[in-house]
């Protein structure tokens, strides 16, 4: 599961009814660049996870090794981008879950205080998941945290739900409402080529787009943590499902 930063792309406004400064690529470029994950690993996550550069993680079929390389953190960059974006002391909401991912409160409040070094303010709006995704889907945000773990264990599951145009089947976790016609026009020849190469060379152009628009800003792979007592071995599986076949128990004492 990869954990990542959205954006309100189609919003005419922000929440407190200022400009959505999130329509311009290069806002979202200076919030990528702004936001330490290194740090977050390392004070919040405990080392355990690792960070990220797209939507997939290397795990998963698809991955762009093109893209592997994530936007450096760099506040100078971001204050630079915000400034010729005219955004530099906006203000605006940043909405989180607070029983959804593992940290997702204390990582969301890491975060704000990072965009708040580039001259950002944001207000922390955080909720129990259950009222989360109704708020993302009524369009009541200006940034939000997402985890995303494609079922299919390959990099077209997001481009199909969150970054192809929002429709009836399609784009239909897409919240921001960004669009952009490549990607749709890929969408159907990835799901389509049955040739490898062919394939990851439209794969790796998709995440090279979703990467220069800032689409998301992706920070790192959610690990995954069990508890197994002495004499128990298991598989578990990258998307964090449970196989009971795949236990073995020992003898104990």
């Amino acid at each position: 599961r990869v954990i990542m930063l959205g954006f309100a792309h189609d919003h005419e406004t922000l929440r407190n009814g200022g400009e959505n400064i999130f329509a311009d690529a290069r806002v979202r470029q200076a919030v990528a660049h702004a936001v330490n994950v290194p740090a977050i690993l390392q004070a919040i996550m405990g080392g355990v996870a690792e960070p990220a550069s797209q939507l997939v993680s290397p795990a998963m079929r698809g991955y762009s090794e093109a893209n592997g390389e994530r936007p450096a953190f760099d506040q100078d960059l971001a204050r630079s981008l915000l400034a010729e974006a005219g955004a530099d002391g906006a203000e605006f909401t940043l909405s989180c879950p607070n029983d959804r991912y593992l940290n997702d409160e204390s990582v969301c409040q890491a975060v704000i205080g990072m965009l708040a070094q580039v001259g950002l303010t944001a207000t922390l709006d955080s909720m129990p998941v259950s009222n989360y995704w109704p708020e993302l889907r009524a369009d009541n945000f200006d940034m939000y945290l997402l985890g995303w773990s494609p079922g299919t264990f390959d990099a077209e599951h997001p481009i199909r739900f969150l970054v192809h145009t929002n429709g009836e089947r399609l784009g239909t976790w897409n919240f921001g409402g960004y669009s952009n016609e490549r990607i749709d026009e890929m969408l159907p020849m990835i799901q389509s080529e049955i040739d490898d190469g062919a394939r990851q060379a439209m794969l790796d152009e998709a995440a090279a787009i979703i990467q220069e628009d800032m689409v998301y800003v992706p920070m790192y792979v959610q690990p995954l943590l069990w508890g197994v007592r002495d004499g128990i071995s298991l598989t578990q599986r990258p998307d964090n499902f449970f196989i009971l076949r795949w236990v073995e128990v020992g003898a104990t004492e």
